[in-house]
């Protein structure tokens, strides 16, 4: 196995972890989004239902 090998393999890898990562952070907001979209639902919920 020549350098240029190892580098290709090294920055593949890299690349690998980072868009994993990425994907792990995307996941986490979407699920910060949802839990807030539940929040207010349930709220317009309440106010609509009990709201006088």
């Amino acid at each position: 196995m020549d350098d240029d090998e190892k580098i290709a393999r090294g920055v593949a890898r890299g690349i690998a972890r980072y868009e994993a990562a990425r994907a792990e952070a995307q996941g986490r907001q979407m699920l910060g989004c949802l839990l807030l979209f539940a929040v207010f639902g349930v709220g317009f919920i309440l106010l609509v239902t009990y709201g006088n």
